[in-house]
């Protein structure tokens, strides 16, 4: 598992920024983006994981790294099983190894930007931060637009990515 992390997050976290500027060939296992964010609210903050390829959003309560790539299989496999991707689950490899990198792209880091705002505004919006709240929060991400390189030119949501790769993965289940 491919963790890309800011240098906010690693410098809290004391690790030192390692560079790995190899680009991802397949869509799964993908890669995970972290960075952080504020809930507006005492509970203060949160780390924000952006799967690339399929932009799908996974948070986390707390700033440590270490913490927050402990609970990262497990929400996502959560999230996947809450919209009907259990399928996809295995193909993420969320029990490998952490392998922790600086970022490499700066695509995918506007796009995470643009989503942090998002997401800070609806954890201010949000009464609490019970387990509910939090994946009723990333199950409305998963409806997210998406754009520029990353959609080919277009808009799109990680639920149509999600839905490619089922969909692919039932070809190739096929032959």
């Amino acid at each position: 598992m491919i963790i890309r992390a800011t240098n906010k997050i690693l410098n809290i976290a004391r690790i030192e920024p390692v560079k790995n500027e190899s680009i991802i060939l397949s869509s799964l296992p993908g890669e995970w983006y972290a960075s952080l964010l504020s809930t507006g609210r005492e509970v203060g903050l949160a780390i924000h994981f952006l799967h690339n390829p399929t932009m799908m959003t996974v948070v986390t309560m707390g700033k440590s790294l270490n913490r927050a790539i402990k609970e990262l299989p497990t929400r996502a496999t959560s999230l996947l099983m809450r919209n009907g991707y259990t399928e996809l689950v295995p193909h993420f490899k969320l029990g490998t190894m952490p392998e922790i990198y600086s970022t490499n792209s700066r695509s995918i880091l506007a796009n995470m930007n643009q989503i942090k705002f998002s997401l800070e505004y609806s954890f201010a919006l949000s009464d609490g931060f019970e387990e509910v709240d939090i994946a009723r929060i990333e199950d409305t991400y998963l409806t997210y637009l998406v754009g520029g390189k990353i959609a080919k030119g277009k808009y799109i949501s990680p639920v149509e990515i999600l839905k490619e790769l089922l969909e692919k993965q039932a070809a190739a289940n096929t032959q």
